[in-house]
């Protein structure tokens, strides 16, 4: 540059410039050669980008600051909240599967129905006539001309003798030892009640029913059930002066004979076998010892009952002592009568009239 100017000026006519000026020139040549030297290839960023730039670079490799107490605490409310809200939708998905299932299965059972009435009722309008036998067409006829289930007449079956139990109480046994009457000569008729009682008891189990032989107060009477039961007793030995007082009561509760039939069934199923085997007439002076006899309470109120007296000790006594088999077998025949109304009750012998 100097070079330049020397020759510049010993060429040219005009005047020479100053030396200082000429050293200013040179000098901003070299500021402006040393600034392109030294500007770098891309810009310098921004006081804000440059911020924005070291924070993030700072971030990435400053280690993460400890959680305290109250993080980890809010962390692991965090988890639990999410752990019950996983359980909690697999618990709803587990409920509509099972109600699906559920659904599935009625909508299964209810189209079976109704297929099953479908068929039941084509097969009803196709089947011919020929198809039933003519007997069940007959009592299917007679139940519907009487308006009576067919199937229950004919499915009816007598219950087996051993699953009827029948009761027989012996008057005035028992361990209060009470005797009943007794005649002067000691005739008890405590004694006569069990002979009889007990035949009663050994002829119904020898025909297979269930049969309870009774004390007069025993504790299995207190709500007995049975199919029948039959206290057995025998009449007084008194002496009426100028009478000779003979014959048989029987009786039924009188507080039951208008709620219960059976009871007078039986009754009567009784007397008619005992009147004409043992000869003896049947008196109707029944007294309140037997229409409202113990047992009467103490029973079930739908076991039906009876309680006879045998005879009077003093006028009967030849039957009451010697005919023990007779009166056994007519009582018998009378509970026979009341339990199989249809069958034919056992051939009775009727005893000789006491004199």
């Amino acid at each position: 540059m100097p070079d330049d100017l020397s020759r510049h000026s010993e060429n040219t006519d005009e005047p020479e410039i100053p030396a200082s000026v000429t050293f200013m020139e040179m000098m901003r040549q070299a500021a402006s050669r040393a600034a392109a030297a030294n500007q770098p290839a891309y810009p310098e960023p921004a006081p804000m980008q440059e911020a924005l730039v070291s924070s993030q670079i700072v971030a990435e490799e400053a280690p993460a600051p400890p959680m305290t107490p109250e993080d980890r605490r809010r962390y692991a409310v965090a988890m639990d909240e999410e752990r019950i809200r996983r359980v909690q939708r697999r618990k709803a998905k587990r409920r509509r599967q099972a109600v699906s299932t559920i659904g599935g299965l009625i909508r299964t059972f209810l189209v079976v129905i109704a297929a099953a009435g479908l068929i039941a009722t084509i097969f009803t309008w196709f089947t011919p006539n020929q198809f039933i036998a003519s007997s069940v067409r007959d009592e299917l006829s007679i139940a519907q001309a009487t308006n009576q289930p067919a199937a229950a007449r004919a499915t009816v079956l007598p219950t087996p003798n051993w699953m009827r139990s029948i009761g027989i109480v012996s008057g005035h046994r028992g361990p209060e030892n009470d005797p009943g009457a007794v005649c002067p000569d000691g005739l008890k008729e405590a004694d006569i009640n069990f002979n009889v009682a007990q035949t009663v008891v050994r002829n119904l189990r020898g025909l297979g029913y269930s049969v309870d032989l009774l004390d007069e107060f025993d504790p299995r009477l207190e709500n007995y059930q049975a199919a029948a039961l039959v206290s057995v007793h025998s009449n007084t030995c008194q002496v009426w002066p100028g009478e000779v007082v003979s014959g048989f009561l029987i009786a039924a509760a009188a507080a039951r004979v208008t709620a219960r039939g059976n009871d007078n069934v039986l009754v009567e199923c009784i007397a008619q076998y005992y009147q004409p085997a043992t000869g003896l007439e049947r008196r109707a002076e029944l007294t309140i010892d037997m229409t409202d006899y113990h047992t009467f309470r103490e029973i079930h109120p739908l076991t039906p009952a009876a309680i006879i007296e045998l005879g009077f000790m003093l006028a009967d006594r030849d039957i009451l002592t010697e005919k023990t088999d007779v009166m056994a077998e007519a009582i018998t025949s009378g509970i026979l009568c009341f339990l199989e109304p249809r069958q034919l009750p056992p051939t009775v012998t009727p005893a000789s009239p006491s004199n």
